[in-house]
């Protein structure tokens, strides 16, 4: 079958790498011109690393594994109120972790990939058209093509999730708390600590990239809105919620650099009854967003791929095949959704008592002991079922 993929992130290259592999014609479409905006750390264990196993890829992916070893929930003098050592994490995920900047894994998946995938960079999706028989492609760059099916694979504000079902505020569920994220240079003698300050309504977290002298700057915050905010916007609107903050925020805000290389997006969570419809399907953020705070995204989004791929493969038909990769994917991603958001919810306390109780419950959770409570909220192993 011909299958058209929009989107070339972590969900859209693998569906392409296991539909090559089961004999498919994957067919991929990237609005960006060469990869995505996306400069922040993942927790990478479970069924993606599974899925990334499965792919022969680890090699690739180790040697650029983040320089961290624990994390640490500072004051405003940059003193620990609570540490996460490696050992803990070890207990909590009971399972191979790999720390990695989000792109080195898209990078790695499109070595993947290679030349056996046709990857049209810089083109997107306009208009959709089932014909029963067939998907009807409208271009942005202009043509029409016809193929066996149509996946999305672009993200939490999916143009084909629009187009097929709806526009996004039917299925969006914002938590109220925004993040931005940029590099920023190491002018600290920063160590292996992913390190986290929270003010009411607001925090910051720094940590390494594994690049020489190079940090990354997170910021989260909340707020009422949910809109876009324009790349040329972002800097000023971080200055203005994160002025007079304490500890490194001053120097990390200076660094700043201009819009367009600030990644800012919702905390939103995408929530939707049914996947597909008729030769189109959706994989990854476009229809079980479950926010970066899960620790879950792209494992999931691997997930999903691979047993959209096994799923096309065994079923050969593509109505039972969608309907089984749902029916395998959808109470794993609901169950994480649902952990997601309990965390959000004391993630970033809106008041300074809800501050004061988060960091007495961090110092107290924060130990082996309460390991397999962690372990509930966090932990997860591979869901792929084993290899025969």
């Amino acid at each position: 079958m011909k299958v058209l993929i929009s989107g070339a992130g972590i969900a859209g290259l693998t569906l392409a790498y296991w539909l090559r592999r089961h004999g498919h014609e994957p067919v991929v479409v990237e609005r960006a011109p060469h990869g995505r905006l996306g400069g922040y750390g993942v927790d990478f264990f479970g069924t993606g690393y599974d899925v990334a196993a499965r792919m022969d890829i680890l090699d690739r992916l180790t040697p650029y594994r983040l320089p961290v070893d624990t994390v640490a929930f500072v004051d405003a003098s940059g003193r620990p109120g609570a540490r996460m050592t490696e050992a803990l994490l070890d207990r909590i995920i009971k399972g191979p972790h790999l720390p990695l900047m989000h792109t080195t894994l898209e990078g790695a998946l499109l070595d993947a990939v290679g030349d056996d995938v046709e990857i049209r960079f810089g083109e997107s999706i306009a208009a959709v058209r089932d014909t029963g028989t067939a998907v009807e492609i409208d271009f942005t760059g202009g043509g029409t093509q016809r193929f066996d099916l149509l996946v999305g694979a672009d993200g939490i504000h999916s143009r084909t999730r629009e187009l097929v079902f709806g526009p996004e505020p039917g299925f969006a569920h914002y938590l109220g708390c925004r993040l931005a994220s940029y590099p920023v240079a190491d002018r600290y003698d920063w160590g292996r600590v992913r390190a986290h300050y929270t003010e009411p309504g607001r925090q910051v977290v720094v940590y390494p990239t594994g690049e020489p002298g190079e940090l990354v700057a997170l910021f989260l915050f909340r707020s009422s809105d949910s809109g876009n905010v324009p790349r040329a916007e972002r800097p000023e609107l971080l200055r203005s919620r994160f002025g007079g903050m304490g500890w490194l925020t001053p120097s990390l805000l200076a660094d700043a650099p201009d819009g367009e290389s600030i990644f800012m997006d919702t905390m939103t969570q995408i929530v939707m009854p049914s996947w597909h419809r008729g030769r189109v399907a959706l994989v990854g953020d476009a229809c079980g967003c479950m926010t970066m705070v899960s620790a879950q995204g792209v494992s999931m989004a691997m997930a999903g791929a691979y047993l959209l791929a096994e799923a096309l493969e065994s079923e050969r038909d593509h109505e039972r095949a969608f309907a089984r990769y749902q029916e395998r994917m959808h109470g794993e991603v609901t169950r994480r959704q649902r952990n997601a958001l309990r965390f959000t919810r004391t993630l970033v306390p809106a008041s300074r008592a809800g501050l004061v109780a988060q960091n007495l419950v961090s110092r107290v959770i924060m130990r082996e002991t309460f390991a397999p409570v962690l372990r509930s909220q966090f932990g997860a192993g591979s869901i792929l079922p084993a290899r025969t």
